[in-house]
């Protein structure tokens, strides 16, 4: 049973912690673009000229309950900027 031990290694602190922090940040981050809606989300990072706004404008045209855009040229101008 001793020898089996040795043979693990083991699992360093930090990557659980990266793990726990990354799903803490991710939680958070859903919660609010789920309360805020996440229109809003991308036309504020449009706004703020973090994201492109053709990226922007696709969120903003986009119909999530088809998973379709309203505007066909919208993959189209992605590759535009």
């Amino acid at each position: 049973m001793i020898e089996n031990k040795e043979k693990y290694k083991k699992i360093d602190p930090k990557i659980v912690a990266y793990i726990a922090g990354g799903a803490v940040v991710g939680g958070i981050l859903g919660y609010i673009i789920n309360k805020v809606g996440f229109k809003n989300v991308a036309k504020l990072l449009k706004d703020k000229n973090i994201i492109s706004s053709n990226v922007g404008d696709f969120f903003e045209n986009f119909d999530f309950k088809s998973c379709m855009s309203k505007n066909t040229k919208d993959l189209e101008d992605i590759g535009e900027d």
